[in-house]
């Protein structure tokens, strides 16, 4: 018999229960040695990521929330109303699934293999209501509680236990005896923490070689907040000046056969977006992996953002789409080719790699970028100028030795650009926040006022949502506040009395027919609560629109579409 799929539920509300990293690598990594079999040990950390299925696979569930919930609610036989209210006390469904569901009769016997056939089940069957079937037989062998909850949380891939990806590697490490250094690289070759896990477990870490197809973490720079500071951090070196693009950051994979996959920082695929840009990669000879910047571009002029995303999205692209929303793709670090990984070698090596594969070949939807060397504080305010003239963000500095660190920041990357102006803005709404700030209103809706307010009919029109740039102790001071001045709540998001003003920085203006101003501040930041002003010390509609008109405003143009969605809420396909 296979493993017990409540001991996996246990064990992880155990992992949850603490917010030590090292005891719930502990707990973890007690629980992986202990599973006998191989698929056992693939499926345990596998679910433990809140996946169905391995990352580098394409299969997915195709089940969402109304079907879920269709059939939480024919099992439970409760009210949809008392359901939804569940879901809010508890902060996600999963967690209302386990508050609500009967304890059965019996010892649990469902076993992560029966999870894993079912899951394949629903992944091969489009009809609705067979996949109904399937999942209500899942969801009634669920004798305990924890086992409904950890089902929904795994089909929604929100688990919440506090688990990141580092803790479940060194779990893996501790299991197996294995450093987690070689558990982290193996993970980058591969793909699948799932398979590191059983390559660890027979000491065959060293053997893995490098696979297409699955998304790495792209490498970061270290913000700088001046020329002459980034001079003093290169400390008199050449470093190789970039600019810094404002688009999609993406890695392209192609194989040999001409398969290719576009992924983002978030780990998601938008080749079909790009349909332009993929018939260009697929021209390049062999197998590769590029990582670059997706930007709208025409006759070598960078355009406003908003382009891009008037093809995000789109089942169907036609040709108007394309042909007024140009993309390009602009590589500018080559990391795999042919069967060999570059990215322990020096970034100027890669540099002549990437050129020796594109070489001639640049199309209109394939560049590579333009490099100058600069080692002092004037050349580097001689470039970052040319970049922004050339409607860019700034400038990215590279140190021509550094090796490709996924996910890591320090001195060999350095980023510098120059944000617009702060806003004062007033807090319209607060929203009750995801993760460990579940609990808590740390997602902030901010307005300024169409005009002076102390004129009759004046009023606030919202300009934007911030949650970046506040503590977890300011976060519980300002929910504490929210609460008491809420006028009105509409599922996680509660509408509050204007009083609490903060610090907007934004790196662009853009129109926006979704925001009652016109307006919308792109990348917003909170700088700061500006407990020392009143509302009707905000900032005016009349600033904002000066700052969108400005010549240090690229977002000038732009046009953040009114139709789509905005961001997710709590019942989502509910």
């Amino acid at each position: 018999m296979g493993a017990s799929f409540f001991q996996f539920t246990q064990v992880n509300d155990a992992a949850a229960s603490t917010t030590k990293k090292l005891q719930k690598q502990a707990i973890l990594g007690e629980y992986l040695h202990s599973l006998v079999k191989d698929e056992d040990l693939r499926l345990a950390v596998c679910f433990a990521q809140g996946r169905a299925f391995a990352a580098t696979t394409e299969r997915t569930l195709n089940v969402g929330g109304a079907i879920v919930n269709d059939v939480l609610l024919s099992i439970l036989k409760i009210e949809p109303g008392q359901f939804y209210s569940t879901v809010l006390q508890q902060g996600e469904v999963g967690e209302a699934t386990g508050k609500l569901w009967p304890a059965a009769g019996g010892a649990p016997n469902l076993t992560l293999t029966d999870l894993a056939a079912a899951f394949e089940e629903l992944a091969d069957i489009g009809n609705v209501a067979e996949k109904k079937a399937i999942l209500r037989d899942l969801f009634v062998r669920c004798v305990q509680p924890r086992e409904a909850a950890y089902l929904v949380k795994i089909i929604f891939g929100d688990m919440r236990t506090g688990v990141a990806e580092g803790v479940l590697a060194a779990a893996i490490g501790q299991a197996f005896g294995k450093t987690l250094a070689d558990i982290q690289r193996c993970q980058l070759l591969v793909g699948d923490l799932d398979e590191v896990a059983v390559l660890a477990r027979h000491g065959q870490l060293a053997g893995a070689k490098f696979r297409l197809f699955h998304p790495i973490q792209f490498m970061l720079a270290t913000p700088q907040e001046s020329a002459a500071e980034a001079a003093a951090t290169i400390g008199g070196r050449a470093y190789f000046a970039e600019d810094k693009l404002d688009g999609i950051r993406a890695q392209v994979h192609k194989s040999a056969a001409g398969r290719i996959a576009i992924f983002t920082r978030s780990m998601d695929r938008i080749d079909p977006s790009f349909p332009d840009v993929t018939d260009s990669v697929r021209k390049l000879p062999g197998e590769f992996l590029m990582d670059g910047e997706i930007v709208p571009y025409r006759d070598g002029v960078v355009l406003p953002f908003a382009h891009i995303q008037k093809r995000r999205g789109r089942k169907t692209l036609t040709a108007r789409i394309l042909r007024e929303n140009p993309a390009v793709f602009i590589a500018f670090d080559l990391l795999y080719r042919d069967g060999e990984l570059l990215m322990d070698q020096p970034l100027s090596r890669r540099h002549e790699a990437l050129a020796e594969l594109v070489g001639g070949m640049q199309t209109p939807a394939l560049l590579t970028t333009a490099v100058t060397m600069v080692s002092s504080a004037e050349q580097i305010e001689s470039a970052f100028g040319r970049s922004r003239q050339s409607r860019n963000e700034g400038l990215v500095l590279k140190d021509p030795d550094s090796i490709y660190a996924p996910g890591r920041r320090g001195q060999m990357w350095l980023k510098l650009k120059t944000h617009l102006p702060t806003f004062d803005c007033v807090v319209t709404a607060a929203e009750f926040g995801h993760g460990k700030r579940r609990q808590t209103l740390s997602d902030y809706t901010f307005a300024v006022w169409d005009r002076d307010p102390a004129v009759d009919g004046a009023k606030l029109v919202n300009v934007g949502k911030a949650y970046s740039g506040v503590t977890d102790e300011e976060i519980a001071q300002l929910t504490e506040l929210f609460l008491k001045i809420s006028l009105a709540q509409h599922g996680h998001v509660h509408l509050v009395e204007p009083k609490i003003v903060l610090e907007i920085a934004c790196d662009q203006i853009q129109i926006s027919p979704r925001h009652s101003s016109g307006y919308a501040l792109r990348f917003p930041r909170i700088k700061r609560i500006r407990w020392d002003k009143s509302p009707r010390e905000a900032d005016r509609l009349t600033r904002i629109a000066e700052i969108y008109q400005s010549t240090h405003n690229f977002g000038k143009s732009g046009h953040v579409e009114g139709e789509g969605r905005g961001e997710a809420t709590l019942f989502d396909g509910i």
